[in-house]
């Protein structure tokens, strides 16, 4: 988003006839800027037309910059190929399908914009304790208990003593954040601003906290505008995994109805110890989803929320006791 790319266009001819005028129209999003304008018509999406002389057997490229004003999934929607015959008597029409697509993904703000929630996230992924046992450290065997689970069984202590014995592993500490995401508008008020800069937001801290070493997962009730489905993406810690992270944000359709966040909050009650550190981005503060978080919250799990609000604007703060982090947003972002 705000970066530029190339269209090329190809056109050849595999005839010995030479082709006096042809005339290429496409149809895109208007999200799509080109900036030369020429021959172009601009409503609810972007029309062009450009025209090509070919001689035999001969082969035409021509590329065009594009700048990619908007996150979203685009695709060419239509081709249409105009031309005649040499004695321009009769009027050749084609229609030509195109199966290329585009995905743009969420601008990234800056580290020095994100420093405070940032460093705030990161600094309790950092210092949490997430005790999980790890299998490659033996620390000693003891009875059996209820709550343990039977491939921890020490089957050779076991039959020397006649008694369950299981294994104790060594703790390791777990470093992971999840990146909850909310579209749904916070009243009556759809502000596709503040939910475009949610979008951003939960993008660059995926990213940052990946280049940073930190394991991350996300989840939202945004649908992805080609499977229909809100997405859930599991914990990773590759740059592809980061790919696959921009990619899904970028295509989020805001158009389609979301899920319900609360019911969404209410499975995300993690217990045990494997709990990662919670980031939820959410300009929605119902009294649904404040409860559901605090509950969260007094489950155990540490988390912030981040608020985007319209500077200048009042805006309606979550009622919990976790700590909350209102990002401003400019009207002329």
């Amino acid at each position: 988003e705000g970066g530029r790319v190339q269209l090329i266009e190809r056109i050849t001819s595999a005839k010995f006839l030479p082709l006096p005028w042809l005339t290429v129209k496409f149809q895109v999003s208007r999200h799509l800027v080109f900036p030369d304008k020429l021959h172009a018509a601009i409503t609810d999406d972007y029309y062009r037309e450009d025209l090509f002389s070919l001689g035999i057997y001969q082969r035409i490229s021509r590329t065009l910059d594009v700048e990619l004003a908007r996150r979203g999934y685009y695709s060419i929607k239509s081709i249409d190929l105009l031309s005649s015959d040499l004695l321009l008597s009769v009027k050749l029409v084609g229609h030509a399908a195109s199966l290329s697509c585009l995905t743009v993904c969420p601008r990234l703000i800056g580290r020095g914009e994100l420093d405070i929630p940032y460093r705030q996230l990161i600094g309790t992924a950092l210092t949490r304790q997430a005790l999980l046992a790890d299998p490659f450290e033996f620390r000693t065997i003891r009875e059996y208990q209820g709550f343990d689970h039977l491939k921890s069984v020490n089957w050779l202590a076991t039959a020397r003593t006649g008694q369950l014995k299981v294994n104790v592993h060594e703790y390791t500490t777990s470093r992971e954040i999840r990146v909850l995401l909310n579209i749904e508008p916070d009243g009556a008020f759809y502000e596709e601003m503040l939910l475009e800069e949610a979008i951003r937001l939960a993008a660059s801290l995926c990213n940052y906290a990946l280049e940073d070493g930190i394991s991350c997962s996300m989840r939202s009730n945004a649908r992805d505008v080609l499977t229909q489905d809100a997405i859930d993406l599991p914990a990773g810690q590759t740059l592809q995994h980061n790919d696959q992270i921009q990619e899904q944000l970028g295509r989020l359709n805001l158009a389609l109805p979301p899920e319900s966040f609360a019911a969404l909050l209410t499975s995300e009650r993690a217990v045990g110890y494997s709990r990662p550190v919670l980031v939820m981005i959410s300009l929605n503060c119902s009294p649904a989803i404040c409860k559901n978080w605090q509950t969260c919250l007094d489950n155990g799990s540490q988390g912030i929320w981040i608020v985007p609000r319209l500077s200048g604007q009042p805006a309606r703060m979550p009622e919990i006791t976790g700590p909350v982090h209102v990002w401003e947003v400019n009207h002329v972002r």
